[in-house]
């Protein structure tokens, strides 16, 4: 896709989040719309990966660390094939595979995400499993700015620097909102580009 259509793109992707969103009658809007060019450059342009084989072996991961910005991953796996478009009218309801929180049962959702923070240290653990079973993916973390008060964010960053995981890219969706307040009138996490 060249960048015209990754931008008609994600505005039909905006609109499937917030019909998935009003469909179900509850979920999180903003952190799902924040992260959508993320995502869309990710899954159609940078990642390796196969819809028809979720599972292959040598697929790129990718980890939604915010959970709860599962309506974005979900229009972006749709769109790519992993589920139908018309599942997203599922999403939180009882027996569907599309959770409140992006789970495994899911296909392309590579992490169950419930708690906060835990996303990089499982990416982690991804990378150097790679390392392990000599294989070449990479793995792409995606965090909220709002879960970067937690201190195991910067115990995984000091891991995966101490380990020189160079196939880790973590992402830091910074869209200075938390769950009910601005992200700096909780814990400033400035200055963040340094960190």
């Amino acid at each position: 896709m060249d960048v015209g259509e990754l931008v008609s793109l994600a505005r039909d992707l905006r609109r499937d989040i917030v019909q998935t969103i009003y469909t179900a009658g509850s979920g999180h809007p903003g952190g799902s719309l924040s992260e959508l060019e993320i995502l869309i450059s990710l899954y159609f342009r940078v990642m390796r990966h196969d819809p028809a084989n979720p599972q292959w072996p040598d697929r790129d991961r990718f980890i939604l660390s915010k959970g709860h910005a599962s309506p974005g991953l979900y229009a972006v796996l749709a769109r790519a094939g992993y589920i139908t478009p018309q599942e997203l009218g599922t999403f939180r309801k009882l027996n569907s595979r599309l959770q409140g929180h992006a789970h495994p049962m899911t296909p392309g959702v590579e992490m169950n995400s419930g708690s906060l923070g835990m996303g990089l240290s499982f990416a982690l653990g991804c990378a150097l499993a790679a390392r392990l079973d000599h294989k070449h993916y990479l793995v792409y973390a995606l965090l909220g700015d709002g879960e970067c008060d937690e201190g195991e964010v910067w115990e995984a960053a000091m891991s995966a620097s101490h380990h020189r995981a160079t196939n880790l890219i973590a992402f830091v969706d910074r869209n200075r909102i938390q769950n009910d307040r601005f992200t700096d009138e909780v814990m400033s996490l400035e200055p963040l580009a340094q960190k």
